[in-house]
């Protein structure tokens, strides 16, 4: 049984744009082979191809094809401007011979580039360019890398799935650091990304609504499950209280001029004054019929003293 065999495949796995001979090159580095020379043919060269001759990957990262009527709009537009990479049918099949009835009567399989052909085939086009390398399913192994090493490198790929396709490269080659490697990326970069896969449900949750930044659940996940919870929690208040820390320099910094009173907030200025002045002249005539006048010349001199 190979190791794709055994750790087996999700119902999607898309691919991204990336030219294909730095693919090539980096995938050739982590296999440790060296990356072989392009020829003109039908198994290793660049044409065009009808859409209707392309199946999309079986074996895919990405749990769903997200935006993919924005990338038709873009290729309408724009057209492609990185080619798909596929492989040949045959050699597809040579490595998952079980894989027959979901191809189709499709001649290519897309291994890069299966969000381009989805939205290629909802903007109407009738073909796109592509990169043929049927050397990139050798062996079911070589394909399953393939796939996972596209998908990793796509930095619009959701959290979650880049993590799982990382857990399953790691398990592939049995190290972070071959991983990381071959990536181009540093252990530590590797090992943030695998937490996600360590947070509790309710977390996961959280992360995949866009309520817990990734920044917090990448650090909340190399806690143990008990702690998660609270530390998330805290992590959200101290980032909620820098927030408001900021926006209050921000205020101090570029204060906001106290806005002219409108003519009804002054005419109520205008009325409590004269009310205050009635009361005051109220209290000066009663004062003068219980005080005498040098009583009242006291008081004066007390309250302007």
């Amino acid at each position: 049984m190979s190791k794709a065999d055994s750790l087996g495949g999700s119902a999607t796995f898309d691919a991204v744009a990336q030219p294909m001979s730095s693919r090539a090159a980096s995938f050739a580095a982590f296999a440790g082979q060296p990356p072989t020379a392009q020829v003109s043919t039908a198994a290793h060269g660049s044409l065009r191809v009808a859409v209707e001759r392309l199946a999309p990957n079986p074996y895919n990262p990405r749990a769903t094809l997200a935006a993919i009527e924005e990338m038709a709009d873009s290729l309408t537009s724009k057209g492609i401007i990185q080619p798909l990479t596929i492989v040949t049918r045959n050699a597809f099949l040579a490595a998952h011979p079980d894989q027959s009835q979901n191809l189709a009567a499709a001649e290519y399989v897309v291994v890069d580039g299966n969000r381009r052909l989805a939205g290629a085939k909802l903007a109407g086009l009738d073909d796109v360019p592509v990169h043929v390398d049927d050397d990139l399913a050798r062996d079911a192994d070589s394909l399953l890398e393939t796939a996972l090493i596209a998908a990793v490198q796509h930095e619009d790929l959701e959290p979650l799935d880049e993590a799982k396709a990382l857990e399953r490269l790691v398990q592939v080659h049995g190290s972070q650091r071959a991983v990381a490697r071959a990536l181009g990326k540093s252990s530590g970069w590797v090992t943030q990304r695998l937490a996600l896969l360590k947070l509790t449900p309710k977390l996961k949750q959280d992360l995949e609504s866009k309520t817990l930044p990734v920044k917090i659940a990448r650090t909340v996940g190399q806690l143990p499950k008990q702690q998660q919870q609270q530390a998330a929690k805290e992590a959200l208040a101290q980032r909620v209280h820098r927030k408001g820390e900021t926006s209050r320099k921000a205020k101090r910094a570029y204060p906001v001029s106290t806005p002219p009173k409108t003519t009804t907030q002054g005419q109520n200025d205008s009325a409590s004054s004269s009310q205050q002045d009635q009361n005051v002249a109220a209290l000066a005539a009663e004062l003068k019929q219980r005080l005498t006048p040098e009583q009242v010349e006291a008081l004066v001199k007390l309250l302007i003293d």
